[in-house]
């Protein structure tokens, strides 16, 4: 992904705002942060706010959670 601010709505419907600077995703709604730690063929392993570690995937505008079974639409 770009550096750079995004609109993201999450599986629960709720909006967030999100910024990403290197491999730090900033959630300006909430105060999290994810951690991209690695990036391999579209799969991206990451270090969620509540320390879980899981692996998602990026379709066109829908980031799927793999490791949880939900996903975020890209807005």
């Amino acid at each position: 992904m770009t550096d750079g601010f995004r609109n993201v709505m999450r599986s629960d419907g709720s909006m967030h705002l999100e910024h990403q600077v290197g491999s730090m995703r900033f959630d300006l709604s909430d105060g999290g942060v994810t951690q991209v730690i690695s990036s391999t063929g579209g799969l991206r392993t990451v270090i969620r706010p509540d320390g879980s570690c899981g692996t998602e995937q990026t379709l066109g505008n829908m980031r799927l959670n793999l490791d949880r079974g939900d996903f975020d639409q890209l807005l």
